[in-house]
């Protein structure tokens, strides 16, 4: 009996001892309080919006182009014994350009004044008559009549034979110059193209959703031209009154202003359009809105982030105008893109 009861109080003692362990490990280990999880405090830098200028621009491509490009053209034909210009000269108005082989024209000069001069002394001899009474007045018109034939004639004859020396109609420079002597000269080829570079040109073709900004405030326009580090101003002349059904564009055409001497026809620039301007503007750095246009601002109460997506009044690439009723807040500027809305924060 005695050895029974050592092994029952053994077993008893044992239990005990289980009991007591699963009853720590329960308590202790499995039923533990969770501790609660706390959002850490992110560390950001913080800025209230500035006053500046914010020009709101449109960034386009275009050709530089002469104001006027004019096509000097023989006016009678025939084989041009002197040709005297190059490209790249300068020459003024009234220049002799080229030479025409005039004696064909000489010729027909001269056939014409004696036709002429026959039809003169014949209209003195009926005009004598006439006046004395021995020719009627049929005979005086007639005479009368082919003497202003004659002279027309004539006349013509000695314009042809003037145009046979080719001048430059304007001063400007030859941009062109595709002939030679010996070779034909007609009026359907140009024997040079001269052009004013310094009136210059850049024909723009601008979407249409910039119409009305653009057309109603043409006087304020501001443009840029720029090409490999040169550059100079430009003003808008003229906006096209339709938009193209095809490409959904309008025309606008700048004249270029200031120093255009780096710039030539045919180069192909960069023209930065400023269509308007914010003046002493509240404004904050781009780079305080996130990928998604939203922004974080500090509420200085409760010490964290608030998340909120700003009305943009107007941008550039710089900055953006905000409302007025955003003076005093202060907008994170660094550190917006690791935090979440309520989150509290630290600010440096």
């Amino acid at each position: 009996m005695a050895r029974r009861a050592g092994v029952v109080i053994r077993w008893i003692v044992t239990l005990l001892i289980l009991a007591g362990g699963i009853f720590i490990i329960w308590k202790f280990i499995i039923n533990r309080p969770k501790a609660a999880y706390e959002n850490p405090t992110a560390a950001v830098k913080v800025e209230k919006p500035y006053r500046a200028t914010v020009k709101q621009s449109l960034s386009l491509n275009g050709y530089i182009e002469a104001q006027a490009m004019i096509p000097v053209v023989p006016f009678v034909q025939g084989t041009i014994t002197g040709y005297y210009a190059k490209a790249g000269d300068y020459v003024h108005e009234g220049d002799v350009l080229a030479q025409i082989d005039s004696e064909p024209y000489e010729l027909q000069a001269k056939q014409a004044e004696a036709v002429y001069l026959a039809a003169d002394a014949t209209f003195t001899r009926v005009s004598n008559l006439y006046n004395s009474g021995a020719a009627t007045k049929q005979n005086y018109d007639e005479a009368k009549a082919s003497l202003d034939a004659y002279k027309a004639q004539y006349d013509l004859a000695m314009v042809q034979l003037g145009y046979a020396t080719v001048t430059a109609p304007k001063s400007g420079t030859i941009l062109m110059a595709d002939s030679a002597e010996g070779s034909i000269g007609t009026s359907s080829n140009p024997l040079y193209v001269i052009a004013d570079l310094d009136k210059l040109q850049i024909n723009l073709n601008v979407p249409e959703r910039y119409y009305d900004m653009i057309s109603k405030g043409i006087q304020n326009i501001q443009a840029i031209v720029t090409r490999d580090g040169a550059s100079t101003s430009a003003h808008v002349d003229t906006v096209a009154p339709y938009i193209s059904p095809t490409s959904k564009t309008f025309g606008v055409k700048l004249s270029l202003d200031g120093d255009v001497s780096m710039f030539r026809p045919g180069m192909y620039v960069d023209v930065n359009l400023v269509y308007s301007t914010y003046d002493n503007a509240l404004v904050l750095d781009q780079r305080v809105r996130n990928t998604d246009g939203s922004s974080y601002y500090y509420d200085p109460e409760t010490q964290t982030a608030r998340h909120v997506v700003l009305d943009v009044i107007a941008a550039d690439n710089e900055k953006f105008v905000i409302d007025e009723k955003w003076a005093d807040t202060l907008f994170i500027v660094d550190g917006q893109g690791t935090v979440l809305d309520g989150q509290k924060v630290n600010v440096i």
